[in-house]
């Protein structure tokens, strides 16, 4: 299990500022790919967070894809997601924290999100994991 958290912990993907793949909110950059996992899969979830990024059909960005499915081969289905919080770190950067929901367990997100001059929000990087100690602070998992 050690090697599979490992594996997941290494989906960083840094993307570029792209209008056409801005958000009106850090928060909907995050759904919007969590919506697209529960309706069409990993594949789409990717397809969706890279729309319009330096990385957009890059192979090894969309090999990322692998590690959500073995997510899945490990915990089923994905059949919700929620945001948890959002971290305000400068006036253009902000870090979405979500946990997207399996049959037999979850799958914890990071998104760091960028404003754009024009007003939209991007990801600039993001990572996933299934133990919430391995992304997020601790004051997110154990309180203040």
């Amino acid at each position: 299990m050690r090697t599979f958290a490992t594996v997941l912990a290494t989906a960083l993907l840094v993307l570029s500022q792209h209008a056409d793949a801005q958000s009106a909110t850090p928060r909907q950059q995050f759904e919007a790919g969590a919506a697209a996992y529960l309706k069409e899969g990993a594949q789409a979830a990717i397809a969706t967070w890279l729309k319009g990024s330096a990385l957009e059909g890059n192979i090894q960005a969309t090999s990322q894809v692998n590690g959500l499915r073995q997510i899945e081969d490990f915990y089923g289905k994905a059949e919700s997601y929620e945001v948890l919080a959002e971290h305000k770190l400068s006036e253009r950067s902000v870090v979405v924290l979500g946990v997207i929901n399996f049959q037999k367990g979850p799958m914890y997100s990071r998104f760091q999100t960028y404003k754009l001059a024009n007003g939209g929000w991007v990801t600039t990087e993001f990572k996933v994991h299934t133990e919430a100690t391995q992304l997020f602070p601790n004051s997110a998992i154990y309180g203040r």
